[in-house]
């Protein structure tokens, strides 16, 4: 009986299959090779079109040339070339012929005094006017350049610097400090962009982000000042991996408040850096930014001296003409971009430990807007080095929303967490991509479902397990992505183009192949993963090695993955078992919110009972998994919720800060490495008496381990590939309560069991 509702599915979708078949027969003809042919014939034919379209432009353009004649305008523009001196000036020659040189060169590049200073008023006239950075264009002087069009598009990002002051360039250092103290009056200048936003222009957002390389190096400015809708395309390095962000806390920084203004600990600091990035990846460009004009001079002193021990690195500052290196404040960045960009907060305690919570133009109304320029600058590595922290900024004593931000944004550049609510990553978008992924599983594969953030989604993605940090390759389905797509260009090219562009692997698989042909096509997968595999040793041959995203501190030592071979290549065998998540079956005949209460209670126990101690958030995606739902609604959290009150409340289960167990059960350590549910493999989806345990499990196979060791250790043996900053202080917060409760104790940088220390 228990078959019955399955088996009759079976044969209805298969019936319904040949009707849709029988009705197109096209459907049953499809072949994926010969469609693959087209859509290559395609991509090609329209990278034709657009290469032909720049040779009908300039056809155009040289039929409408002036002819060589000796008289008019054209004669005068003729006799200006043969002349060798006493030319007309720039703007009486307009006046006189413009018109023919707006026929020879049709489009002109000038800022707003130029337009007034060489184009006379009704001389010359222009079908479309682009105001780039139009938030940076003050309206008096955008005024005279629309007089003179016909048409205007106004490009601008109002969440950007508006225009100050501070863009007079001045040399005088008193007069630069007056320009810092300046910035409150940006907010009395109203913008061109501004302006056209007042009038009803129509708008239109660029939804778009291609400069950064790592998603997580636009998160912050996406999530604070976007409203999480621009379009990031994703990285094919996970969060383990070397793009992306990177902190540096310097632990012994003096922020001098009263006197220069400046942290020296972190100048050098940064300068260093520079130092190392030159020697391990000269290729790459970079760029330092500072909060303010003291400590950017701060850190060019500080490479002054550098440079000076340093001579052989000298060439690297004039190596990349089309992107020099640059050491700039916080008011002069925008517009620039680099590979890689180093930011000096500089802010911090003084020498007597007080901080003082003023951040300069930062705290000042506006001040986020020049913060997220500062953080969106880099396109595929970003280090910020800070001598505090989150938490050492106080909201009640600090002023401005830019500040706010910049606890945001230190946070997230430390724990790679936003502070907001997810449950968990995105199921697959339909059951033929859940049926890829179990299959290629079923071969031994990981496989990642909808990897991305922001509106660009990879299908599947499978893991490198060669090459840590990284997909080795990225499948994309004709799902619900690609039904979507407003054309072929847009499905078929760009879409694909972009994804390489990033440095992704693509393999695309046809739903209609995959249902006649299941075995052909999953062979070709995995053949398409091997080739892939060599694609990607290529790439690693020519670009220098990533450098792991990590959390470093002043005066430590980074903490790699070779930790752990000091206790021996089998070290960790035994002391953990694989994670199984429930299965059994539930009455999938109801919605999970329509199950009368007590049974409700039963399903979720018996999830507590096999996967206990478990987070209250996981026992809700198991609820989903169980009814094969893609998304948990408020109502099913609801009923989950309401069955773990009733169980606390009648003690079969207990709570510890969000997670559930069965009173009295044993704790066992779980390898989380080949887990379904993408949630587990969230630190804050550990439980703490289960990292307690791994603890314990850890010091006593190896009669003792260092502080360095635990974290490591115990990370590998639950599972993860890499021991992240949160994931690193969570363990060590453990630890510290072991030895608080006397079930460790620390004896010459050793933990051991309180046992086995009195017994020595």
């Amino acid at each position: 009986p228990e078959a019955v509702q399955d088996c009759f599915d079976r044969i209805y979708f298969t019936q319904m299959l040949r009707e849709l078949i029988r009705q197109r027969p096209e459907l049953g003809q499809f072949d994926g090779v010969i469609h693959n042919n087209h859509v290559a014939e395609f991509r090609e034919l329209d990278k034709n079109r657009l290469l032909l379209a720049k040779y009908q432009v300039l056809t155009a353009h040289y039929t409408k040339m002036p002819a060589h004649a000796g008289a008019g305008p054209a004669g005068i523009v003729r006799a200006e070339i043969e002349r060798k001196r006493g030319h007309r000036t720039v703007r009486r020659l307009l006046k006189d012929a413009g018109s023919v040189v707006q026929a020879i060169k049709p489009v002109f590049m000038m800022s707003p005094l130029s337009v007034a200073q060489f184009l006379e008023p009704g001389a010359v006239e222009f079908d479309l006017l682009v105001i780039d950075e139009a938030s940076q264009v003050q309206p008096v002087d955008a005024l005279g350049a629309i007089t003179r069009c016909k048409q205007i598009v106004v490009v601008g990002d109002s969440k950007q610097l508006p225009p100050t002051r501070f863009f007079m360039q001045l040399t005088n250092a008193a007069e630069a400090e007056e320009e810092e103290n300046a910035a409150a009056q940006a907010k009395d200048i109203e913008s061109i962009l501004g302006l056209c936003c007042a009038r009803g222009v129509p708008q239109a957002m660029l939804q778009w982000h291609y400069r950064s390389r790592h998603h997580s190096l636009i998160a912050v400015s996406n999530h604070e000042f976007y409203e999480d809708r621009l379009f990031i395309i994703p990285s094919p390095y996970s969060a383990a991996a070397g793009l992306g962000l990177r902190f540096h806390h310097i632990q012994n920084g003096v922020f001098d408040s009263g006197g220069s203004g400046t942290n020296r600990v972190e100048a050098r600091a940064v300068c260093q850096t520079v130092v190392d990035h030159i020697r391990k990846t000269p290729h790459l460009s970079l760029g330092v930014a500072a909060f303010s004009i003291k400590q950017r001079q701060a850190i060019l002193d500080e490479l002054e001296l550098i440079r000076r021990e340093h001579p052989d690195i000298e060439s690297f500052f004039t190596s990349h003409p089309d992107e020099p290196f640059f050491v700039k404040n916080l008011e002069s960045v925008q517009g620039d971009e680099r590979d890689v960009i180093f930011i000096s907060i500089g802010y911090g305690r003084n020498a007597s430990g007080y901080m003082a919570m003023r951040f300069g133009p930062l705290s000042n109304e506006g001040g986020e807007r020049r913060l997220n320029v500062l953080i969106s600058r880099a396109k595929k590595r970003c280090e910020v080095f800070s001598s505090i922290l989150a938490e050492d900024i106080d909201l009640e004593r600090a002023s401005g929303r830019g500040v706010a931000t910049l606890k945001t944004f230190l946070e997230f550049a430390r724990t790679g967490r936003l502070g907001i609510s997810r449950r968990s990553g995105l199921e697959e978008q339909s059951p033929f991509e859940e049926a890829v992924r179990r299959a290629l599983e079923s071969l031994g594969y990981e496989v990642h479902p909808q990897v991305g953030i922001a509106g660009f989604f990879i299908d599947l993605a499978v893991v490198d397990r060669e090459r840590h940090g990284r997909y080795v390759l990225g499948i994309e389905c004709d799902g619900a992505a690609y039904h979507s797509s407003r054309s072929a260009r847009d499905r078929d090219r760009l879409r694909q183009a972009v994804l390489e562009d990033h440095g992704w692997v693509i393999h695309r698989i046809w739903s209609t192949d995959w249902f006649q042909r299941p075995q052909e096509q999953l062979r070709k997968i995995a053949e398409a993963i091997e080739q892939a595999k060599v694609a990607v040793d290529e790439i690693a041959h020519h670009e220098a090695p990533a450098v792991s995203v990590t959390v470093t501190t002043s005066g430590e030592d980074e903490i790699e993955r070779d930790t752990v071979l000091k206790l021996g290549n089998n070290a960790l065998d035994g002391l953990s078992k694989p994670y199984v998540e429930a299965r059994f079956p539930v009455p999938r005949h109801q919605e999970p919110h329509e199950i009368p209460p007590k049974k409700m209670a039963e399903i979720v126990f018996r999830i507590i009972q096999e996967e206990g101690p478990i987070h209250e958030d996981e026992v809700v995606i198991r609820v989903r998994s169980l009814w094969n739902l893609g998304r948990a609604g408020s109502r099913i959290q609801d009923a989950v919720s309401t069955a773990v009150r009733s169980l606390v409340k009648e003690k079969q289960c207990v709570r510890e800060d969000g997670f559930v167990t069965v009173p009295g059960a044993s704790v066992t350590v779980r390898d989380r490495e080949s887990v379904s549910s993408l949630s587990l493999r969230k630190p804050e989806m550990l439980p703490p008496a289960e990292i307690r345990a791994a603890i314990l499990a850890l010091v006593d196979a190896h009669h003792g381990a260092t502080k360095e060791e635990i974290p490591v250790a115990v990370a590998r043996m639950l599972g993860f590939g890499s021991t992240s900053s949160q994931l690193r202080e969570m363990i060590q917060a453990q630890t510290a309560r072991l030895n608080r409760e006397g079930l460790v104790v620390e004896v010459d940088g050793m933990f051991k069991r309180r046992q086995e220390t009195n017994e020595s």
